[in-house]
C-alpha cells in the first residue's frame, strides 16, 4: 500500500519511550525480587519502540515516496534494510544496526512471555545508545 500522508511522528512520542524506560530500569534496580522482571520487560518495550521510532522520523523526514506496508512493521531490521534499499543514508549508531533482531525482540517478548528476563546491565547498555541518538537527532 502506498501512501502519500506522512504519519504524525513526533519527538516528543520518542522523548516520553525513553523516560519510562529509564524510570522501569531505576525501578527494577530497587524492586529487585518483587516485580523487577516485568519493569525490564516494559523498559525493553520502551526501548524498542524508541528505536522503531528514531528510524521511522527519519524516513519520514527524508521526503521521498515510501511504501508504508513496508514500514508499519516492529522489525528493526526489516526498517534499516529498507532505508538502506531506498538509497536513505540514516543515523542509525552501529549498537542498533549490531543487536536489531535482540532489540526487535523486545517489542513482545519482555512484555508476554514470563520465562524473558531482559538483564538490566543490557538494558542499561541500549538506554545509552537510544539516549544519545535521540539527543542527536532532536536538537
Amino acid at each position: 500500500m502506498k501512501n502519500n500522508r506522512t504519519p504524525e511522528l513526533d519527538y516528543l512520542q520518542i522523548r516520553a519511550d525513553i523516560y519510562l524506560a529509564k524510570n522501569a530500569i531505576d525501578e527494577a534496580k530497587v524492586q529487585k525480587q518483587r516485580y523487577a522482571k516485568f519493569l525490564k520487560g516494559q523498559a525493553a518495550y520502551h526501548l524498542q519502540q524508541a528505536t522503531e521510532k528514531l528510524i521511522k522520523i527519519q524516513m519520514y523526514n527524508a521526503n521521498v515516496k515510501l511504501d508504508y506496508s513496508k514500514i508499519y512493521k516492529h522489525s528493526i531490521g526489516d526498517l534499516i534494510t529498507y532505508a538502506d534499499d531506498m538509497g536513505l543514508d540514516l543515523n542509525i549508531p552501529a549498537y542498533v544496526r549490531k543487536n536489531d533482531e535482540l532489540i526487535t525482540s523486545w517489542e513482545a517478548q519482555g512484555r508476554y512471555d514470563t520465562h524473558v528476563v531482559v538483564r538490566i546491565d543490557t538494558l542499561e547498555k541500549c538506554f545509552g545508545f537510544v539516549d544519545e541518538w535521540y539527543k542527536e537527532l532532536a536538537t
